[in-house]
């Protein structure tokens, strides 16, 4: 259990530094299908370990000066409570529904990874598509435990008028407040579960460390490549969740 914990806190955070956004989105199905977790408790420590991993590039972004005080404030003003009441919503949903939900916004990813498109970024600051994106990718974040930086990324660079660099840099600061929240959401609430400590950390402490790895080598790579490849594994993984949340139905 220990080599495959490591593995995937490997994979979830090299993919998180090499794309900047989107590797998160690996953590709960590393949980689910590679620790053999239930689909509630998977999200529920998905929603810290991925907050945790994400404040390492936060505060990387805070020394190099890459945060945009408004458009966070803005942000988190708005996705906040979104992410409280997302983690609300998935606690009572029936076991097997946030899985395949998670499993849909995979392929909903895999399909603009294979095929990116050029993001103008806006002139100033759309206040009323802000709240639009910001509501949306909170309450992702809240009810199946992604960070929802392939969301939030380009909903900074269109809405708010940051450049690739700064979105990239702020999203993981919204995604480390996002995750936290929603989880202590649950853990303050009547659906706290009793969850298993030594993977949240060695999952975050690895992932961490990971994240640094994947920033450190993304240089040297082709982006093009690493994002089609990424949204092959994301097709692959979407799929393995559906079959086996479907089996929960019959």
């Amino acid at each position: 259990m220990l080599l495959m914990l490591i593995i995937s806190a490997l994979v979830v955070g090299i993919s998180l530094g090499l794309l900047g956004a989107g590797g998160s989105i690996l953590t709960v199905p590393a949980l689910i299908l590679l620790l053999d977790m239930d689909e509630k408790t998977a999200i529920t420590s998905s929603l810290l370990i991925v907050s945790l991993i994400a404040l390492t590039g936060a505060l990387s972004a805070f020394k190099q000066k890459l945060l945009v005080k408004k458009v966070l404030l803005w942000f988190a003003l708005l996705s906040l409570p979104a992410a409280s009441i997302g983690a609300q919503v998935g606690a009572w949903l029936p076991n097997g529904l946030q899985t395949i939900i998670l499993a849909s916004i995979m392929l909903f990813a895999a399909k603009k990874l294979f095929h990116p498109s050029s993001i103008q970024g806006a002139k100033i600051l759309s206040v009323k598509q802000l709240v639009v994106a910001a509501s949306i990718t909170g309450f992702i974040t809240g009810l199946v435990g992604v960070g929802g930086g392939f969301l939030i990324v380009p909903a900074l660079v269109l809405y708010a008028g940051l450049t690739m660099q700064q979105a990239t840099a702020n999203s993981l600061v919204l995604i480390a407040l996002n995750g936290a929240v929603a989880f202590f959401s649950l853990r303050v609430s009547g659906n706290a579960l009793d969850l298993d400590w030594m993977v949240i950390l060695i999952m975050a402490g690895v992932g961490a460390l990971a994240v640094l790895l994947g920033q450190k080598i993304s240089h040297f790579l082709d982006q093009t490549i690493l994002k089609r490849s990424f949204s092959i594994l994301l097709l692959l993984v979407a799929l393995s969740l559906m079959t086996q949340s479907i089996n929960t139905f019959i």
